[in-house]
């Protein structure tokens, strides 16, 4: 899909403010959703379907639940009238995308959401998803303990995710064109035991003090985990002797169990 020629058509304009930042080379368009592998009976959740420029090439395959922020651009993808598809104007952190049917993402991701509609995506009950976000942000996904780039976001992901980085684009293959090139990501659920809240609360309290002790992170946020300080200081010595971008699943399980006698 030409892009530009859409929107002419259309009369509209991207707005900065809401992400509106298309993919405009059409070999591009093609290849992310090949890299998804389509087939018979799958059924597809895109988020951000802006012109509809992936939108196309999934409905040629199989049926693809759209759903779209921006009121104009929704109103373009029902006026094409494509087949397979199924238009919600919605803004994607308001549905309950539990109530949606699908086992496959394909999206185009608006940047200004890429932490917390990743993290609603790992809620839920999928196959596979590819999905373009910032290069930067593919970064921290693939990051590994003892790197900085380990974070709450590369952790999480790759305990119930295996992760990979398809490929790097640069920002000429967008329209308008962003400031940051960007990079096609691959995540395949994996059939893990589900952590609890209180882990991920763990994990998110540590990482704001990434660079610290974990002892002295843990100390830094005990109002966030509703501990005493004095309470942590007695466990010190049974909590893993690293820096917090050191530590990997393992050392979390470990600081929860310790945690867990005064939480």
């Amino acid at each position: 899909m030409n892009v530009r020629k859409v929107l002419e058509k259309y009369n509209l304009k991207p707005k900065g403010y809401r992400d509106q930042i298309f993919i405009a080379d059409e070999d591009l368009q093609k290849r992310v959703v090949d890299f998804a592998e389509l087939r018979d009976g799958d059924r597809v959740l895109e988020v951000g379907a802006g012109v509809g420029n992936l939108t196309e090439h999934i409905a040629e395959i199989c049926p693809v639940t759209a759903i779209e922020k921006d009121g104009k651009l929704s109103a373009v993808l029902n006026h094409m009238e494509m087949s397979n598809i199924s238009v919600l104007h919605r803004d994607v952190m308001s549905v309950h995308l539990k109530n949606l049917s699908f086992n496959k993402i394909i999206s185009n991701l608006p940047y200004s959401i890429s932490t917390p509609l990743t993290f609603k995506f790992l809620d839920l009950d999928w196959e596979l998803a590819i999905l373009v976000y910032q290069k930067e942000f593919a970064s921290r996904m693939v990051g590994e303990p003892g790197t900085m780039d380990n974070s709450r976001l590369a952790l999480k992901v790759q305990y119930y995710c295996d992760v990979e980085i398809l490929e790097e684009v640069p920002s000429e293959k967008f329209y308008p064109e962003p400031v940051t090139d960007s990079a096609v990501v691959k995540l395949q659920k994996k059939d893990v035991e589900e952590k609890s809240t209180g882990f991920w609360k763990i994990v998110k309290a540590a990482f704001h003090h990434k660079r610290k002790l974990v002892k002295n992170s843990i100390e830094d946020s005990a109002g966030f985990l509703g501990l005493e300080e004095k309470n942590i200081k007695d466990l010190e010595e049974s909590l893993p002797d690293k820096r917090v971008y050191e530590c990997g699943i393992d050392d979390f399980e470990k600081i929860e169990t310790v945690l867990g006698e005064v939480m």
